[in-house]
């Protein structure tokens, strides 16, 4: 009977030597292959994950501490706006009692009457 072979073969020639690959053999080959390459996928994506955990867990503290100087200086910036309006209201206040007053009465005495009146 003659030697029958179901499936193709591949023959490879190489510097190393020469390699007959049957097509059940290129089958295995492929699988491993497949399998090496999801498995090599599967870890590139795991460390990825964990890099971009700690990378994120990184940028968290930055925001929190960038967060805390920003509330600081909006804190002194209204603070500091709340002593210009009390300045802007005293002086607004001293001017009303100075335009209440008639045109030849509004310095000397009664201008410092009206400055203390305003505060």
């Amino acid at each position: 009977m003659a030697d029958t072979e179901s499936g193709s073969s591949v023959e490879l020639d190489t510097p190393v030597g020469k390699a007959k690959i049957k097509g059940s053999d290129a089958n295995n080959i492929a699988t491993f292959a497949t399998l090496i390459i999801v498995c090599v996928g599967g870890y590139v994506l795991y460390a990825h994950a964990e890099d971009a955990k700690k990378s994120g867990k990184e940028v968290a503290i930055e925001m929190r501490d960038s967060n805390k100087e920003v509330a600081k200086a909006l804190r002194e910036s209204q603070q500091e706006l709340g002593i210009i309006l009390k300045e802007v209201a005293r002086a607004q206040r001293e001017s009303n009692c100075l335009l209440s007053l008639p045109p030849e009465r509004r310095s000397g005495q009664n201008a410092e009457t009206c400055r203390r009146l305003s505060q």
